[in-house]
């Protein structure tokens, strides 16, 4: 029992790292590779990368037999995780890692509130708390800024990251009701394949996104790859493992665990990057703004214990 823990323990320290690095690299890629334009555009680089994956679940795993209408909400799933990604990308070329992360402690509140929509699960009150202290976190964010105009920019990210946390929450609704009762691999193949699939047709009905992309491919090709192929590489380790978390360990602790150690990690990454290599971390570093991040993580975290 207690090999067990620990195994998924180290499960979920070593994928908040890992989802704390990967924001650091989608900064980069943002400000660096892509100057702000366009940076949706390596979604064509991404969907292949997910077939890819999908496949090599295939092989290694094969695919158990799953209801047709099951299937197709697990690849609506995959869309919707690949739609998500936008606003994402859109919000980065403003906002720092940190600042993302804690909006991403934004989903659990958003499945609390589908199950109760949809399917009817009663809201205690201390989770309705838990939602308020939440909430308070990117709010606190929003007003340390001084200026009106910095104000307004931040509120302008804060819309984008909270659609995306939405339809993240909406994708993950979707996968964990229509997959609970199936091969975990079969599931996790069909959402890849829903994900890839999605992000080369939004690739390919984009004439902007190819001609950014064949500009970078052209001039940064080495560094995009190199970029993009640690991330994604990472990124969809990072997915498989904290799925396996769930199924290993008791949900409510792993989901708990999970999210309060990304926060910690992505808020001490964020200081140590920004001051060894300012290209990745792109924190905003001056006392005042770095004890609101500090006041937002204390708070993000709490809420996120009181509501599991």
């Amino acid at each position: 029992m207690y090999n067990m823990y620990m195994f998924w323990l180290i499960i979920c320290v070593l994928v908040a790292i890992i989802w704390s690095l990967s924001a650091f690299i989608d900064n980069y890629a943002t400000d660096v590779i892509f100057h702000g334009k366009k940076p949706q555009s390596m979604k064509i680089f991404n969907g292949i990368s997910y077939l890819i994956f999908a496949t090599l679940v295939f092989l290694l795993f094969g695919v158990k037999e799953i209801a047709i209408k099951d299937i197709c909400l697990i690849l609506l799933s995959g869309a919707t995780a690949s739609l998500s990604s936008i606003p994402y990308y859109l919000a980065l070329r403003k906002e720092e890692a940190t600042t993302a992360a804690v909006f991403y402690q934004l989903i659990p509140v958003i499945y609390l509130f589908v199950d109760w929509l949809i399917f009817g699960q009663a809201i205690t009150s201390l989770q309705l708390l838990a939602f308020m202290i939440i909430i308070s976190a990117p709010i606190i964010i929003i007003s340390s800024r001084k200026r009106l105009r910095s104000r307004r920019i931040e509120f302008k990210a804060a819309l984008l990251l909270l659609l995306f946390v939405t339809l993240s929450a909406a994708s993950g609704v979707l996968s964990t009701h229509a997959g609970e009762h199936y091969n975990y691999y079969s599931v996790f193949f069909y959402f890849l394949v829903g994900r890839g699939i999605s992000d080369i047709i939004l690739f390919t009905t984009h004439r902007d996104w190819q001609k950014r992309m064949k500009y970078i491919w052209q001039h940064k090709r080495k560094d995009f790859l190199i970029a993009e192929g640690i991330n994604q590489v990472i990124c969809i380790i990072a997915d498989f493992l904290s799925r396996y978390a769930l199924i290993i360990g008791i949900a409510s602790l792993v989901s708990v665990t999970y999210n309060v150690l990304e926060l910690i990690f992505t808020f001490i990454l964020g200081i140590i990057l920004s001051i060894i290599w300012p290209k990745f971390g792109r924190e905003k570093l001056n006392r005042h703004i770095v004890l609101a991040h500090l006041i937002a993580v204390v708070l993000a975290t709490v809420g996120i214990i009181l509501i599991q």
